[in-house]
């Protein structure tokens, strides 16, 4: 068995929801100091530490459940080829990879399938008005969620999203700032494909289709 000096991990952050790669050395651990990884965000993602022995501890701050979820591997299995697949305790989803560069990028690419792959798998595919358009926006609104410009104006990225057959239902549960995105005609696609960010503000309810922006803002009464 191949024993690396280094491995590397991937992790999506649960604040912005970025993944991104790191390297960890085995070199920089010692019996009593700790490593962390922080996103660029400024969350933290990982701290890890190795015990007695040769046993070391990862405790990961999940993307999925918002939970803090705790890992143990012993010296062979964190610094060899072999690929370490973290699992949300929760949900059961895979939340990130330790191993070699290539075998971690490969399985995010496999992890990140397209949500056309994954709504025809769960049989949506009737469900949706129109099919094309919708994953044509799901697939932007991924995208800038992991760009970090999906949230609302009072600091909350993490938006509840409900998926109907016309649209998409956005609602922030720090401050009720609701919005919606329409997601059936061309003009709905051609609105929402030249926007680079979405964001809710307090106290207005917002509407994206391919009517004029500036009707389709209405200010919620209190």
């Amino acid at each position: 068995m191949v024993i690396s000096t280094y491995t590397t991990a991937a992790l999506r952050c649960p604040v912005c929801g970025k993944m991104e790669f790191y390297a960890l050395s085995r070199f920089s651990m010692s019996d009593t100091e700790r490593a962390s990884i922080n996103c660029e965000c400024g969350a933290n993602l990982l701290a890890m530490g190795r015990n007695k022995g040769k046993t070391y501890w990862l405790q990961v701050e999940c993307s999925m459940c918002e939970d803090t979820h705790f890992f143990a591997f012993n010296y062979k299995e964190l610094w060899s080829e072999k690929l370490l697949t973290l699992v949300c305790e929760e949900t059961g989803v895979e939340i990130g990879f330790l191993g070699s560069r290539d075998q971690v990028r490969k399985n995010v690419q496999n992890m990140d399938k397209s949500v056309q792959d994954m709504a025809e798998e769960l049989g949506y595919g009737e469900y949706f008005n129109n099919p094309e358009i919708m994953y044509k926006v799901l697939e932007h609104l991924h995208f800038i969620a992991d760009e970090g410009k999906l949230y609302c104006s009072c600091g909350n990225q993490n938006l509840d999203v409900e998926v109907y057959p016309d649209r998409m239902e956005l609602h922030c549960n720090d401050c009720e700032a609701s919005g919606i995105v329409f997601a059936e005609s061309f003009k709905d696609w051609e609105t929402v494909r030249h926007m680079q960010e979405v964001v809710l503000k307090e106290g207005i309810f917002k509407y994206i289709d391919g009517k004029k922006p500036k009707k389709r803002s209405t200010r919620i009464k209190k």
